[in-house]
């Protein structure tokens, strides 16, 4: 299969990704009064080319906050058009942290080609929350020189799991992201995310090689 953005075959294996891949439920949004917060009205999922279920609850707010600010003004607010779906499922997890934060950021990847963003656009926002996006584990294991522990509150809206009806735990894990973006070396770089990256893989090796590796 070809990719349309770079003329390669086999990138990713999107066609299968795509076909694998997918949602179930039609979500319905409200927006907050300040237009900056959104609820979920009804509980939606997705399922991940592994047949692993991403549960949302009804209920949750989100606010895009899992998605580093300066992406958007690269790619636009992850709450409007394709991406809307993904970013809504990737902020929730990175919310709860029930699953292993590499796993959760690579399912913000598959849920967007799920949605038909386009592979180049989807290598490039992945490569954002690779690259400045929250991490986590029970223990923090990064490079104090390139990365800093911050609050669970940056990643977490006022929402208990009790009050949108679901007995979750958030466990108890430290929370780490990069201490400086450097945004110009970020976007000379999303060419090569785009055209010269062919997997995920690819993505985080280029990150690290480049922008040095927070663990």
């Amino acid at each position: 299969m070809i990719d349309p953005d770079t003329g390669r075959e086999g990138i990713e294996n999107a066609a299968e990704r795509t076909i694998m891949a997918h949602y179930t439920g039609r979500p319905r949004f409200e927006w907050d009064e300040d237009g900056r917060i959104m609820t979920l009205l009804n509980r939606f999922a997705f399922v991940d080319d592994a047949q692993l279920v991403w549960s949302v609850p009804a209920m949750v707010r989100v606010d895009g906050a899992s998605i580093p600010k300066f992406a958007w003004s690269i790619l636009g607010s992850p709450f409007v058009g394709r991406y809307r779906k993904a970013s809504v499922v990737h902020d929730w997890y990175c919310d709860i942290r029930t699953r292993e934060w590499k796993a959760t950021h690579r399912m913000f990847y598959e849920a967007m080609r799920a949605s038909k963003v386009s592979g180049a656009k989807a290598r490039i926002m992945y490569a954002a929350v690779y690259y400045a996006g929250p991490r986590w584990d029970v223990a923090a294991d990064y490079d104090a020189e390139l990365a800093e522990i911050v609050p669970a509150e940056i990643y977490s809206l006022d929402q208990s799991a009790m009050a949108v009806g679901e007995q979750i735990e958030r466990p108890e894990v430290a929370i780490w992201q990069r201490r400086q973006i450097d945004e110009d070396a970020f976007v000379a770089m999303c060419d090569d995310f785009a055209k010269r990256c062919t997997s995920v893989e690819d993505v985080e090796t280029m990150i690290e090689d480049h922008m040095g590796a927070t663990e």
